[in-house]
């Protein structure tokens, strides 16, 4: 009786079969882990895929493995290796122009600060979007304008971000349309002045359109606050109060503190000082006053009252404002002396009838969003 022995090459194809089931096992867990973030699993599990993807002959796997592995590097904080993994991946086809490799190269690079190879490689990303892509496209020019501004070219910053909004809005995503055109309008005005002022003002049109399609009331608030500020700057003052009002009202039944109805009652009552409607500013101030617990909020208030005290020509309430807001600005512990001699010039003016006094406008800008670069995102997956 003779035992027959299984051909090698079968037994080979068997084992392949059995590795190729367990890196897909592998991968799936990874992506798993990377979903719940739970980055250091994710990296274990990529590392052990792309090591048994080396024990295939063909090529295809091992080039996903190490391309999903240096996804994993990047989102656990070691870019640097990340790259080194896509730069392998490259080489492997060098003819290769998936949007998916420049977007994680673009990040490996935005997580290493070096901008300018980032923004190179987000272009081409951006180059290989087709117009019914519009949700990766906006998100990749939302990362090129932010590596703009890091390299200090407000005026690409403004141009991406607008047609990041344009993109979102293309593809029916209202809230990041908004925000993105909100960016625009920022860095096109506090850039190099080349972006007109019309553009800027059809960029802030643009996204107040967005904001009513926006179903949370806390973000359309923000975001509405903020436009508002933008006008206020263009001096579009008439614009900037429908706003901050807009923003008052989406404030009603929320949870909002006390403190973001004060800065908005604040913001409204200084357009209505800077439109001369001296009695509606007073009004909108002292309700605002009410609401102020913090020093800082209370010193701004006080200046405010002061400044529409002076217009309406009450002069001995003009005085005792403008005094307390010094007050309570030295209680403040304040870093910057600019408000202290803003406060005295202005108690200079009336005290010795020195000229007139300008209305004041100043405006609270603590319910802007931030303009940093938000949290960078996680490599795309294989």
């Amino acid at each position: 009786m003779t035992s027959s022995a299984v051909p090698v090459s079968a037994k080979q194809g068997e084992e392949e079969v059995t590795t190729r089931a367990e890196i897909e096992r592998l991968t799936r867990a990874g992506k798993e882990a990377m979903k719940d973030d739970r980055q250091d699993q994710a990296l274990f599990l990529f590392k052990k895929a792309f090591l048994l993807s080396c024990k295939l002959l063909e090529g295809r796997a091992k080039r996903m493995c190490l391309f999903n592995l240096g996804a994993a590097y990047v989102a656990a904080g070691n870019a640097k290796k990340g790259l080194k993994c896509f730069v392998k991946c490259k080489l492997m086809d060098p003819e290769d122009r998936n949007a998916d490799m420049h977007f994680n190269i673009a990040i490996a690079y935005d997580h290493m600060e070096e901008y300018a190879k980032a923004a190179r490689f987000y272009q081409k990303v951006v180059s290989c979007y087709s117009p019914g892509q519009g949700v990766c496209l906006g998100d990749t020019l939302l990362k090129l304008g932010y590596c703009s501004v890091s390299l200090g070219d407000t005026d690409s910053a403004a141009s991406s971000f607008r047609q990041a909004g344009r993109a979102y809005q293309g593809a029916g995503r209202m809230e990041d349309a908004a925000v993105a055109l909100r960016e625009s309008a920022n860095h096109a005005m506090h850039g190099g002045g080349s972006v007109p002022r019309a553009q800027v003002l059809d960029t802030l049109r643009e996204c107040l359109q967005m904001c009513e399609s926006i179903a949370d009331p806390s973000l359309r608030g923000k975001l509405l606050n903020d436009v508002g500020l933008h006008y206020a700057e263009l001096l579009s003052f008439c614009q900037a109060a429908e706003c901050f009002q807009e923003a008052l009202g989406c404030s009603l039944g929320q949870s909002s503190s006390a403190r973001k109805r004060a800065v908005l009652l604040q913001n409204i009552g200084a357009m209505h000082n800077a439109l001369a409607q001296y009695p509606e500013s007073l009004q909108y101030h002292a309700e605002a006053a009410d609401m102020y617990r913090d020093l800082q909020g209370q010193w701004q208030m006080c200046e405010g009252l002061g400044a529409t005290h002076f217009c309406l020509g009450n002069t001995e309430q003009a005085i005792s404002y403008y005094k307390q807001a010094l007050t309570l600005f030295g209680k403040s512990k304040d870093a910057s002396s600019t408000p202290r001699e803003r406060i005295l010039s202005k108690l200079k003016d009336v005290t010795g009838s020195k000229g007139t006094l300008q209305p004041s406008h100043s405006l609270d800008r603590n319910l802007s969003p931030s303009n940093k670069n938000p949290n960078l995102p996680k490599g795309k997956l294989g």
